[in-house]
């Protein structure tokens, strides 16, 4: 999905009274949609959540996105998640 159109979908949610936070591997991008929350993470586009079959790591992250729901203190917050690709491109 665009990272753009997360964002307007999730000013549609939050407008029914549901918050949101999108998970982001273009912060500028969500940035620029106006997205109300999201978690960054400095992996490869298509890899939002980490390496494919890895499913405890990607609970993990969820976990951490969904903090951002109460750390968050100003409309438009971008929290970097403190995790780095670690696999080299060539390795897929």
């Amino acid at each position: 999905m665009c990272h753009r159109s997360g964002g307007l979908i999730q000013h549609q949610i939050e407008a029914a009274g549901i918050a949101t936070v999108g998970i982001t591997v273009i912060p500028h991008l969500t940035w620029g949609g106006g997205a109300p929350r999201a978690a960054y993470l400095r992996f490869p586009m298509g890899n939002p959540l980490g390496e494919p079959f890895e499913a405890a790591f990607q609970r993990q992250i969820v976990r951490e996105a969904l903090g951002v729901l109460a750390t968050a203190e100003v409309p438009r917050t971008i929290v970097l998640l403190p995790y780095r690709w670690r696999r080299k491109p060539e390795d897929r």
